[in-house]
């Protein structure tokens, strides 16, 4: 009689739970408004530095051209 092998299932630990799943409206309504907020709070922060980079560029320019033609 041979022996059958038994493979133990391990839980599943990589399956998603969140909101964005769930059954009730309001759950997956604020899970989407939240991803929302910090992805636009992520594009404004770049953005935001982009801007004041290239203005600490430009401003330090006009304040030397102002200096060297007064």
């Amino acid at each position: 009689m041979a022996k059958q092998k038994t493979k133990k299932r391990m839980a599943d630990t990589y399956r998603y739970r969140g909101w964005l799943v769930s059954d009730r409206f309001l759950k997956r309504a604020f899970a989407i408004l939240g991803y929302s907020f910090v992805a636009s709070m992520i594009v404004y922060g770049v953005l935001l530095a982009v801007l004041l980079i290239i203005g600490v560029l430009f401003g330090g320019a006009m304040v030397m051209m102002r200096a060297v033609y007064s």
